[in-house]
């Protein structure tokens, strides 16, 4: 069985679509995070597989990145 969060990488541009980006499944979203490399041009997403719904994505360079301590309010 596939854990909770599915982690789909490919190149930005030139991804093959669905399950083709597929690289595993994880517990965590942190653990998913730790299996991406910080590379410049590389895209990932981590869906959650209970709601399909994306919970975070991004180049992975910015993997660590939080918008949210961006933000003004």
């Amino acid at each position: 069985m596939m854990n909770r969060y599915l982690l789909f990488t490919y190149y930005a541009g030139r991804s093959w679509g669905g399950m083709k980006d597929f690289l595993d499944s994880f517990d965590s979203v942190a653990e998913a995070l730790e299996n991406l490399l910080p590379e410049s041009s590389r895209y990932f997403q981590i869906v959650d597989r209970d709601t399909l719904q994306i919970v975070k994505e991004g180049l992975t360079i910015f993997k660590d990145c939080d918008p949210q301590a961006f933000s003004r309010e």
